[in-house]
């Protein structure tokens, strides 16, 4: 999942560490700076998130949605508890 900054979500379709393309119904402008955070559940080590900051260098009208491609300034990995509660194994 990924939530820009406001609330309003998208769908990564490709992500790199220095790039992304997602899709969203939110108005962005080419050369405009963008945060956004990416969530990730399946993550082999634990759910993680991953805050982002872009600036916009392409959109893509797709009827009532955009593709936006951003090109990554800087990003911040953060741990997720575990669905469920405890990251503790049982004995």
């Amino acid at each position: 999942m990924l939530r820009l900054a406001g609330g309003v979500e998208g769908v990564a379709r490709n992500v790199s560490p220095s790039g992304i393309f997602f899709v969203t119904e939110a108005v962005l402008e080419e050369g405009q700076p963008v945060e956004f955070r990416l969530e990730f559940q399946d993550f082999p080590s634990g759910p993680v998130e991953v805050n982002c900051s872009a600036r916009v260098v392409r959109v893509e009208e797709q009827g009532a949605s955009r593709g936006i491609g951003a090109s990554i300034d800087s990003f911040e990995f953060r741990t997720l508890p575990r669905a469920g509660g405890s990251n503790q194994q049982e004995p």
